[in-house]
């Protein structure tokens, strides 16, 4: 069966990084939305918040432009994003109506640390600017963002990572969870 292998959750979980992880073990290729936004940011360019929104509302779209045409293929996909609600079932149901397989992992972690994290990687790790123009390094405004993720309802089958620290990335135990639906 076809597989589509989605990665989302909190902001600094390590999903990019997971999703390469992934990638490699599984030899299916990989898009991140966080990838995309950064060339069209490049390319259009912005200049205020409701600009940079409509490049991200670009860069989902082409993600689910992505999917049609590997799906045209019959090929496997891992897509990496913090997805909203409609997104995920946007993809479920262009899934489905292609005969994939999907599952998704939901990436969690503590408040506190992945803030810290989060704050650690805006200013050492010469971040984007794409990826600048928000209000969520106060820490109000992080939570409120977790919090809301974290309501997200995700459809179908769901693997839950609790990623306060990176050792789920070379987990045996989470691999081979991911193993049984990949291989299936």
């Amino acid at each position: 069966m076809k597989k589509l292998l989605l990665i989302t959750g909190d902001i600094a979980t390590g999903k990019s990084t997971f999703a390469n992880i992934l990638s490699q073990r599984y030899n299916t290729n990989v898009f991140f939305k966080d990838s995309i936004k950064e060339v069209l940011g490049d390319t259009i360019g912005f200049s205020n918040r409701e600009e940079n929104k409509k490049i991200s509302n670009a860069s989902m779209e082409l993600m689910f432009f992505i999917f049609s045409e590997f799906a045209k293929l019959g090929k496997g996909l891992i897509l990496e994003s913090n997805f909203h609600r409609t997104e995920l079932e946007r993809l479920h149901k262009a899934a489905q109506d292609n005969g994939y397989d999907v599952l998704t992992i939901v990436l969690f972690g503590d408040v506190e640390v992945l803030h810290a994290r989060y704050l650690n990687r805006m200013t050492n790790e010469n971040r984007h600017s794409v990826h600048l123009s928000t209000t969520i390094d106060k820490f109000e405004d992080f939570k409120r963002c977790s919090d809301y993720l974290k309501g997200i309802e995700v459809p179908g089958e769901v693997i839950r990572i609790n990623a306060t620290d990176f050792g789920y990335q070379s987990s045996e135990e989470v691999l081979a969870e991911i193993d049984v639906f990949m291989k299936a």
